[in-house]
């Protein structure tokens, strides 16, 4: 998150990948493509979970609460797992014949 403000943007606000340094779009990119695998872990762990705590659902141990907000969790990380995604494959499209020295 922190390298983000230094990519260079177009008059419209929108990211000028071209004008962007190389090394800093190679390292947004492995940035966000570990941080989608972890994402993606956290959320399957959370579903196992919830799978596994079925019973104490259904007699109120866990309240309807707890499961409201752990959807609206697993929601926010899916579409941060996927604006990641975007941002990681634009990143490396810029940079597929990079070749550091």
């Amino acid at each position: 998150m922190t390298r983000l403000p230094t990519l260079p943007v177009t008059g419209g606000q929108k990211v000028d990948y071209a004008a962007a340094d190389p090394a800093l779009l190679v390292a947004i990119a492995e940035d966000a493509e570990i941080l989608v695998g972890t994402m993606h872990n956290g959320v399957s762990a959370i579903g196992q979970l919830l799978a596994n705590s079925a019973v104490m659902v259904e007699d109120g141990t866990i309240s309807a609460d707890c499961l409201e907000a752990l959807g609206f969790l697993m929601s926010e990380l899916g579409d941060m797992a996927a604006s990641c995604m975007a941002l990681a494959a634009h990143c490396r499209r810029e940079t597929a014949d990079y070749n550091p020295s």
